[in-house]
């Protein structure tokens, strides 16, 4: 195994609490996207452009969230793909998914070789997911 890959295996490069290259720490997007999910739930429905600037500013946050963590956890390589698939996939689309990911990432924390497999298993559903893609748009292609 490289020298890269043990050092994404080994841990975070630093604190939550330590602002990232890209200007946020993890402790304040989370806390940010926090602010504006709640604010998201508790307006009413009538105000509708308030929980558009609530939605909006969530995703946003959101998207940051993500890019501190990666550069965090010394993956920042994933930030351009993880951003795109985020901005596709939405800010509240994904929130069924919230326990799968949630046991993912205490699965991730519990040792190095956990860090691997799930690496490992992130590789396989991209790739997987590109496949796809690419059978679809020969499919479109081949109509």
């Amino acid at each position: 195994m490289s020298a890269s890959t043990w050092r994404v295996l080994t841990g975070p490069a630093f604190d939550t609490e330590a602002e990232a290259s890209c200007g946020t720490s993890v402790a304040e997007a989370r806390e940010a996207l926090g602010y504006w999910r709640a604010r998201h739930s508790r307006l009413p429905w009538y105000r509708r452009a308030a929980r558009a600037e609530a939605l909006e500013m969530a995703a946003r946050w959101q998207g940051r969230l993500v890019q501190a963590e990666l550069e965090r956890w010394r993956v920042p390589f994933l930030t351009r793909t993880a951003l795109a698939v985020l901005s596709w996939w939405g800010a509240y689309r994904g929130r069924p998914l919230r326990g799968v990911a949630k046991a993912a990432v205490l699965a991730t924390r519990v040792s190095a070789t956990a860090r691997m497999i799930a690496l490992a298993a992130a590789a396989v559903a991209v790739a997987a997911l590109a496949v796809t893609m690419l059978v679809a748009v020969l499919l479109i292609q081949a109509v």
